[in-house]
C-alpha cells in the first residue's frame, strides 16, 4: 500500500464504486502445480549400462534445447517486430485524426494522469477526458450511436450488460489495430478481449477490512469476520437494496464460503451501511472494528494519512466490478481511441489508472489483484425479480 499515486484515488473513485453498485486488483493463485521426478534408480541403471550413450544423449538433448530456445527467440523477435510495425501504423493513423475523447467512470485523477502521460508519449494527439458515472454515460452513448453523432471515441465503464447488448448489436469498432489488444504484447487478448469488440481494462475491488487498533492481528479472510469478538455491532455490511451488483456480492460470498456463511454473518449482528464510503469512515473512526465490504481506493490514502485501517484480499479472489472498454462506431477518431486503449493496458498505463484495484497485467505496482481473479457479475442471478427476492430474504436475516 505504498504507491504514491494511490494518494489521489479517494473521492471520485468511491463515487464510481457506489454508482456501479447501484447500477448494476494481484495475488498469485495459491494452487501449486504437482511435478513428478524420474526415479534415481532408473537413472543409475541407465548410466551403469554405458556412459557413452548417456553422454551422447545428453549432448543431443542440449543441442535440441538450444535449437528450441533459438526458435523461441526467433518467434519472440518476429512478434516484437510485428508489434512495432503495427504500433507505428496505428500512431500515424491516430496522429492524422489528431485527438481522442474518452468517456469513463474510472477515477478522474487517474484518467487525467493517464491522459498527460499519453500526450507526452504521443504529442501529436490531444486527449479530452469526460468523467461520468455509468448512469450518466450510457444515455449519452446511446444517443450518439442512434444519431451517428461523434462524441466519445473510447468508452470505459463497469456496466457489463450495456457492453454485452451493444456488442451483440454490432455497435463497437474492431480495436485490434492496437498491438496489445491484438495479442502482440503483454495483454492477454485471448482472455480479456470479448466477442463483439469490447475488452477489459481493469477492475474496481471491494474487500474485507479492519481497524488496526481494534483487530491488532488483522484478518486473513472473510471467515475471520465470524469470530465472537466481532459480534454485537462491530462489523459493517453493505445494504443489498442499493442495487443488483451488491446482491451479487452476497451471492459471491455464498459461493466462496458456503451457503451458511451469510446466515452466520447476520448472526454477528452487524451494522448496515448504504455504501463503501461511510463504511471506510466508520472503520477509520473506530465506529466499527471490521467490514465485509470496503474500498481499498479509500483505505490506502487514509492509512497513508495515519488512519488505523488495513484490508486483505481473499485467497478465493475478490468481488468487484470489471471495467470494460470499447470504441463506438459513432467515433470519428477510432485509431486514436485504439491507441489510447493500447496505452491504457500497458504496464505504464495500468499503474497510472488502476492503483489500489484490479489490473489486466500481473505485478503492476500499486494494484491488488488481476482481473481473472475478480468476480464477473452474474447477470442472470441478479435479474430484477431475483434480486428483489434476495433482498427480502436478506432483510429477514439482518434486520
Amino acid at each position: 500500500m505504498n504507491s504514491r499515486r494511490t494518494r489521489r484515488l479517494i473521492s471520485v473513485s468511491l463515487c464510481s464504486l457506489a454508482l456501479v453498485a447501484s447500477a448494476c486488483g494481484g495475488d498469485d493463485d495459491d494452487e501449486a502445480t504437482a511435478t513428478t521426478a524420474a526415479g534415481a534408480s532408473a537413472d543409475t541403471t541407465a548410466a551403469a549400462a554405458t556412459d557413452a550413450p548417456s553422454e551422447t544423449t545428453a549432448a543431443a538433448t542440449e543441442a535440441t534445447s538450444d535449437t528450441t530456445d533459438g526458435a523461441s527467440d526467433s518467434t519472440a523477435a518476429a512478434d516484437g517486430a510485428e508489434a512495432e510495425a503495427a504500433l507505428a501504423d496505428l500512431v500515424a493513423a491516430a496522429e492524422a485524426e489528431g485527438s481522442v475523447t474518452v468517456y469513463s467512470s474510472q477515477g478522474l485523477d487517474q484518467l487525467n494522469a493517464l491522459a498527460a502521460a499519453f500526450q507526452e508519449k504521443y504529442p501529436g494527439i490531444s486527449v479530452e477526458v469526460v468523467r461520468g458515472t455509468d448512469g450518466d454515460t450510457i444515455p449519452r452513448v446511446e444517443t450518439e450511436l442512434a444519431t451517428n453523432t461523434s462524441g466519445g471515441d473510447l468508452i470505459v465503464m463497469a456496466a457489463d450488460a450495456f457492453m454485452q447488448t451493444n456488442a451483440e448489436a454490432g455497435n463497437f469498432v474492431d480495436p485490434t489495430a492496437s498491438p496489445q489488444l491484438a495479442g502482440l504484447g503483454a495483454y492477454d487478448a485471448e482472455q480479456y478481449m470479448h466477442e463483439g469488440n469490447y475488452f477489459e481494462v481493469g477492475a474496481a475491488v471491494l474487500t474485507f477490512a479492519w481497524n488496526t487498533n481494534d483487530v491488532r492481528e488483522g484478518l486473513s479472510d472473510y471467515e475471520d469476520l465470524l469470530v465472537p469478538e466481532l459480534a454485537g455491532g462491530r462489523i459493517a455490511v453493505i445494504d443489498p437494496a442499493i442495487g443488483p451488483a451488491v446482491v451479487d456480492f452476497y451471492l459471491w460470498m455464498e459461493e466462496s464460503f458456503g451457503q451458511d456463511y451469510i446466515e452466520a454473518l447476520a448472526a454477528q449482528e452487524p451494522r448496515i451501511y448504504p455504501s463503501a464510503l461511510p463504511i471506510g469512515e466508520a472503520l477509520s473512526s473506530g465506529e466499527v472494528s471490521a467490514a465485509a465490504y470496503a474500498a481499498p481506493v479509500q483505505l490506502v490514502p487514509a492509512a497513508e494519512n495515519g488512519a488505523p485501517v488495513d484490508f486483505g484480499i481473499s485467497p478465493a479472489g475478490a468481488w468487484g466490478a470489471r471495467y470494460y472498454g470499447a470504441i463506438p462506431k459513432s467515433s470519428d477518431s477510432p485509431n486514436a481511441a485504439a491507441l489510447l486503449a493500447d496505452f491504457m493496458v500497458t504496464a505504464e498505463g495500468q499503474e497510472l489508472v488502476q492503483g489500489a484495484s484490479g489490473s489486466v497485467l500481473p505485478d503492476i505496482p500499486g494494484t491488488l489483484i488481476t482481473n481473472d481473479r475478480v468476480r464477473k457479475i452474474d447477470l442472470e442471478a441478479t435479474a430484477p425479480d431475483k434480486a428483489a427476492a434476495f433482498v427480502e430474504e436478506w432483510n429477514a436475516l439482518f434486520r
